[in-house]
């Protein structure tokens, strides 16, 4: 029996184009992003067949809008906002860069006024413009090894510095950079009451503007009732490390400050640190998770990647008990020995202290505690030696890994200053 494809009902014309576009690139459990980008833009062509189509694959064409900072893409986004596809955008990622010369491809910060694109503007301080907005979401297309070695020394030295609006008025890039996102950041405040809940800053660069200090800017953080901020890290030029650098101390000390004591409203956290620099210790090479136990009153869900458990999180952890719905740690490491480098971190503990203490305080509220380990590698030979591992140690932990694969290994781990680096604790593992 044959069938028309427009004579299917509305839900199985959806599944066959899905399924089709999807291919093998495309899986909904995958963190990628742009593997859904992907699948947006291949459902053009389909709903370009037709009308039907165009109305169908609607929802799902403009469910994610990505707006750049430049006049055409201002341009753009500004035409949906005022189509009739307006109702279907829910999120709304922003690309921060710096704008084009209308004469060349070279890049330019023009003035502290002009740092963002006229159209771009218009759209950040009035979002009702998208009436079913659900997030949104800021990153800034700032690359350490896109940058000349003297360069990348400027820019070093610029994180050092405080803000400086009158050198940002000057054009220099630095300085540019740095009145994009004050620039930013401030146009966000000036939405009314923003409809939208979700704030998400993808890799947040560790510089302070002033924005961050205003009184509006923290009633802008008021309203919302889940933020997501993963932080810039990894390797910069010269051969360092981000967190080697003093002023990624000095910011990530006071994102309680900036962030976190301003969210009343809030019921979803999610905190994503380096992978080489581990955010929850004090100390040398450390910074403490600054989450204070007397806020976010309403906090029901608590997700953290690369973080060190620590005292401080069981004490955030045992204050909500009475909120807390679902607890998330993926990729987190404890650190209960006294390295050299490591000897003041007085709030480090041993992974059974989190299940004891949650255990004891009856945490009634939470149904969900999600734990994603890390790949340990497994250390063999001379390794072992070196971690003072026995033979017999390792034999068994190899046969209960062997006898049940599903078994978590609870990773441990320190960061080595000398080495600029982290390093695993297979012993303690063990």
């Amino acid at each position: 029996m044959h069938c028309h494809l427009l004579d299917l009902p509305v839900e199985l014309q959806l599944k066959i184009v899905q399924e089709l576009v999807r291919g093998e690139y495309f899986d909904t459990d995958k963190e990628s992003q742009d593997e859904p980008i992907k699948f947006y833009l291949d459902l053009i062509p389909w709903s370009s067949t037709c009308s039907f189509f165009r109305n169908l694959l609607a929802s799902d064409i403009f469910k994610a809008v990505t707006l750049v900072n430049d006049e055409e893409s201002g341009s753009s986004v500004n035409a949906v906002s005022k189509s009739q596809h307006n109702v279907h955008v829910k999120e709304l990622h922003f690309i921060g860069c710096p704008l084009k010369s209308a004469h060349s491809d070279e890049v330019t910060f023009p003035d502290a006024e002009g740092t963002l694109a006229r159209s771009v503007n218009e759209l950040l301080c009035d979002l009702e413009r998208f009436p079913s907005l659900e997030k949104l979401s800021v990153e800034f297309e700032f690359n350490f090894w896109n940058l000349s070695w003297s360069d990348a020394a400027e820019i070093t030295d610029w994180m050092l510095e405080d803000e400086s609006i009158g050198k940002a008025a000057q054009a220099k890039t630095c300085a540019g950079w740095l009145a994009l996102m004050s620039r930013t950041y401030s146009t966000l405040t000036q939405n009314k009451l923003p409809q939208f809940k979700h704030l998400e800053l993808r890799q947040f660069i560790f510089k302070k503007v002033s924005t961050f200090s205003h009184a509006a800017f923290h009633d802008f953080l008021g309203h919302l009732e889940q933020l997501t901020i993963s932080i810039y890290g990894g390797d910069i030029a010269g051969g360092g490390m981000s967190y080697t650098i003093q002023n990624y101390f000095l910011v990530m000390t006071k994102l309680d400050e900036y962030f976190f004591n301003h969210l009343g409203k809030a019921t979803t956290l999610s905190i994503k640190a380096p992978k080489v620099a581990p955010l929850g210790l004090e100390g040398i090479n450390h910074v403490s998770l600054t989450l204070r136990t007397d806020r976010m009153p309403l906090l029901t869900t608590l997700k953290l990647d690369n973080i060190f458990v620590s005292q401080d999180l069981v004490d955030i952890l045992i204050v909500h008990k009475d909120t807390l719905e679902e607890l998330s740690l993926k990729t987190c490491y404890a650190d209960p020995i006294p390295h050299y480098i490591t000897e003041r971190n007085e709030n480090r503990i041993y992974w059974a202290h989190i299940f004891t203490s949650l255990f004891s305080a009856c945490s009634e509220k939470l149904r969900r505690f999600a734990l994603v380990g890390c790949e340990m590698p497994f250390p063999s030979g001379q390794e072992l030696a070196e971690e003072q591992i026995s033979e017999e140690e390792s034999k068994k932990v190899r046969s209960i890994l062997q006898q049940d694969p599903g078994r978590m290994f609870f990773a441990y781990a320190y960061l080595d200053g000398s080495e600029e680096t982290l390093i695993y604790d297979n012993k303690s593992g063990f």
